[in-house]
């Protein structure tokens, strides 16, 4: 096809210019596609499931909110009737004494219970009888018309109960079980008037002696506006934080509800579905992710794209949906295909442009190139057809162009002239030659071939060995082989780097002089090798420098011939993948702990709530302040500084104090459980770490308490700050919360070692590495052992006395750092010789 040699060499540059051009732009664009494709399906997918996650979470909360609230009202109605209760049956037994009349302690009774208010004045007790078939309405503060009347109105009339009298229902929930709750449907009364039946409950307890009914009750509806409040503060949360999502560079997280209706997205909000339609199949888009969601999940469909093309309905979409079934919410994380070919494409327009570059220069060189090579060819040519048509005697070979050229024509030059000379010898010289040429021609080359070949199996079997021990150093692995008496035979640079002992010197050897350790494992695994299979040990603890390390040892037995010929022997140091299984192991831990710690938060603070309204209620009953107080215990004839003082001498008021205080303490336990279970909304500032670190000390130095057996002032403080330290972003409050944990757990370990070696002293270190700042806080403590510092993050977990610690500062501390500042915590302890936090926070740039 190509006849001239320029033009051959020209063609073979050009097309390996283009062929390597296709070639690498087909490959890159395809493997970067891909690559861009898996990491945006699967970041969309992940972050769908993080949504799902977050929005279930905040579900639950609402669930423990509206329970909570339930319980609340039910405890707060509970407690009001037995105080009304109580005042009845403190007038009962006056009345028995002789101090009152019974009509006089009735009308009292009325008159304290009718004034009795709770929840913001709306909440109050009322009284009925146990008349029958229709109890009376002793009374009712609200309704005083139907004071002293029989309760037949047709207000009492329970929907629910197929018209039954409530009244009379109460009554029969007193008599049975002396008290209880009843749901029912009541009016509810406004400044507007009575409102229609609204859902309620209501507690009855039964004054027996004189056979009343007394009750109060709280609307449900008035929970749910509560519960209502919180669902909306949800909403707008999920709006926030979902808003600042982003996939690729215009995909985002929406939200719409079974009823069509957009309640989450960062362009609309509100808009039903009749407005949104998918341009090619005409039919509603919330209508085909509906669908999507049941059958897998994933929706793809054109649509236009903000800011620049709305309305232009060409862009490919791709959308994740999974539904929300308690909410009937359906959430999507939907993102553009094309931003994701976008990066394979940029990359092929590259290599196009770069590769015509290429080519041209290709062109160029090949160009040179052919004439350097091509003219002295042919001069030669030109040279050589002159001697064969006029013979040898017009031989004019040049010699000139390439080293190769100069050289072919130099050696034509000297046969032209070797023909010269022997050409009148030639008929006597070419028969006597011709016979023992041949033989020798043909030893040489048998030899030749013998001694070469016999070089490049001894070259190739020396590149093998080669290479197969490049192979088996380069192994992170240590790998020795014995022989039947436990002699080494094989020994890699694992092997020399573990025990410092070369090839040469452990060659020979019993495996028991170079390495003890791994001769103890050979025999306890010589009988599973005797018998062909392999002996392994994973996870075995060695302590290396006063560390442990894990290693996964196997035996494998060397078999040449159906006859062993010795053993192999593996060890690989396993200790970061033991590291890495024990931190996810914590995180697990952290994150089911977490929604464990709020919903036990949600529910202890009811009580605890009770017992403090109760102390501290009871606590006022006893103040000579309050002019009702006074009143009172002057018609019942009692002195209150004789009370209190009596109450003083009994160390009751010590103990409702006591009582106060704990509850308290409680209450912040629960609130640091709620810390731990949440992130806060705490705004995040530029902060350098070293202030925070010096704030933090001066607040610690504050720190003194007889109790705690230590003074921070007498601990000596070593500050080693690296200069020229980057900002971090960060709350400063969180993170000052966690330097005094650590200073005061540090200090705490410090004071429990009776006669310490050293003074006490805390090292603070601050560098940083790579993009983070690392800070440390060292001390020469007891340390921990293994076994304690596996939990030390575990909330509750705590080694200190009982009523000092609550084993939350340092779950509260991991939480701040790496979930509120996406930073990591860790602990480096060696028992009996000091402890060391470790945690690092992002660097501004």
């Amino acid at each position: 096809m190509f006849k001239s040699m320029r033009a051959t060499i020209l063609f073979f540059a050009a097309g390996l210019v283009i062929a390597t051009t296709a070639g690498i732009t087909f490959f890159a664009q395809k493997e970067v596609t891909k690559s861009v494709y898996q990491s945006g399906w699967y970041s969309a997918q992940a972050i769908l499931n993080s949504t799902m996650l977050n929005v279930s979470n905040e579900y639950q909360s609402l669930l423990f909110a509206e329970k909570a609230a339930i319980s609340r009202r039910k405890e707060e109605m509970k407690s009001i009737v037995e105080i009304a209760y109580g005042a009845v049956s403190l007038n009962y037994k006056k009345y028995k004494k002789g101090l009152l009349t019974e009509k006089e302690a009735k009308a009292r009774s009325i008159e304290q219970v009718k004034s009795m208010r709770y929840n913001d004045g709306v909440g109050y007790v009322w009284i009925n009888d146990t008349l029958r078939p229709i109890p009376r309405i002793i009374m009712h503060p609200l309704l005083p018309e139907l004071d002293g009347k029989i309760a037949d109105d047709e207000r009492f009339n329970d929907p629910n109960g197929v018209n039954n009298n409530i009244i009379s229902t109460f009554r029969d929930v007193a008599e049975k079980n002396g008290d209880g709750y009843l749901k029912y449907f009541g009016s509810k009364k406004t400044a507007n008037g009575l409102t229609e039946e609204r859902p309620k409950i209501s507690y009855v307890k039964l004054f027996k002696e004189w056979n009343w009914v007394i009750g109060s009750g709280v609307y449900i509806d008035d929970v749910e506006m509560e519960v209502s409040k919180r669902f909306d503060a949800m909403l707008m949360e999920l709006r926030n934080s979902l808003s600042q999502v982003k996939l690729g560079k215009s995909g985002y997280i929406f939200i719409f509800t079974g009823n069509k209706e957009m309640i989450i997205h960062p362009k609309i909000l509100g808009m039903t579905g009749p407005t949104l339609k998918n341009p090619v199949t005409g039919r509603l888009i919330v209508n085909e992710l509906i669908e999507a969601s049941q059958k897998g999940g994933v929706h793809e469909y054109l649509w236009d794209k903000p800011p620049n093309n709305i309305g232009t309905y060409k862009f490919k979409k791709r959308t994740y949906v999974r539904y929300f079934k308690p909410l009937d919410w359906y959430v999507c994380s939907s993102i553009y295909v094309g931003e994701l070919e976008e990066p394979g494409i940029i990359l092929r327009n590259k290599i196009i442009f770069l590769s015509l570059g290429f080519l041209a220069f290709a062109l160029v060189l090949a160009t040179i190139l052919s004439r350097r090579i091509v003219r002295p060819l042919l001069k030669l040519t030109t040279a050589s057809r002159a001697v064969r048509e006029q013979g040898i005697s017009t031989a004019n070979i040049p010699v000139n162009g390439p080293t190769e050229t100069k050289e072919l024509g130099t050696v034509i030059n000297q046969m032209i002239n070797s023909i010269k000379h022997g050409l009148n010898e030639k008929e006597n010289l070419m028969s006597a030659l011709e016979s023992g040429n041949k033989q020798l021609l043909y030893t040489n080359k048998y030899l030749e071939a013998e001694i070469t070949g016999h070089a490049k199996a001894k070259e190739e079997l020396l590149k093998l060995r080669n290479h197969l021990k490049n192979i088996i150093d380069s192994m992170p692995s240590v790998l020795v082989g014995v022989d039947n008496q436990e002699l080494v035979t094989h020994w890699n640079s694992g092997a020399e780097n573990a025990t410092g002992v070369s090839f040469a010197n452990a060659q020979g050897r019993p495996l028991s002089e170079v390495f003890p350790e791994l001769a103890q494992e050979l025999k306890r695994g010589k009988r599973t090798v005797q018998d062909g299979k392999t002996y392994e040990r994973v996870r075995t603890p060695r302590k290396i420098d006063n560390k442990v390390h894990y290693e996964n040892i196997s035996v494998y037995p060397l078999v040449k011939n159906s006859m062993e010929e010795g053993t192999v022997i593996r060890l690989d140091d396993v200790t970061e993948r033991v590291q890495i299984e024990e931190i996810m192991i914590q995180t697990e831990k952290m994150m089911s702990v977490g929604g464990l710690a709020a919903g036990m938060a949600h529910e202890i603070n009811n009580p605890l709530g009770g017992i403090l309204q109760g102390a501290q209620n009871i606590e006022r009953r006893f103040s000579p302040d309050l002019p009702g107080n006074i009143k009172t215990a002057e018609n019942l004839g009692i002195s209150l500084d004789i009370m209190l003082r009596y109450m003083e001498e009994r160390n009751i008021i010590k103990m409702l104090k006591n009582i106060r205080e704990a509850a308290e303490r409680a209450s912040i336990i629960m609130l640091n459980m709620l810390d731990f279970s949440r992130k806060t909304d705490v705004r995040h500032t530029s902060c350098q770490m070293s202030n925070l670190v010096d704030k933090s000390l001066a607040l610690a130095a504050q720190d003194y308490d007889l109790k705690k057996k230590y003074d921070f002032k007498q601990i000596q403080i070593v500050k080693e700050y690296a200069p020229d330290m980057p900002f971090v972003v960060c709350a400063p409050t969180e993170i000052e919360q966690v330097l005094l944990n650590l200073l005061g757990n540090a200090a705490h370990a410090m004071s429990t070692v009776e006669k310490p070696q050293y003074p006490p002293q805390i090292t603070i270190r601050i560098k940083k590495e790579d993009d983070y700042v690392t800070t440390e806080v060292e001390d020469n403590g007891p340390g921990m052992d293994e076994q304690t510092r596996k939990r030390a993050f575990e909330p509750f977990f705590t080694t200190k006395p009982k009523g000092i610690g609550t084993g939350l500062g340092l779950s509260v501390s991991y939480f701040i750092i790496t979930q509120n500042h996406g930073g990591s915590f860790t602990v480096d302890s060696i028992h009996g010789k000091g402890t060391k936090f470790i945690f690092q926070l992002p660097a501004t740039s």
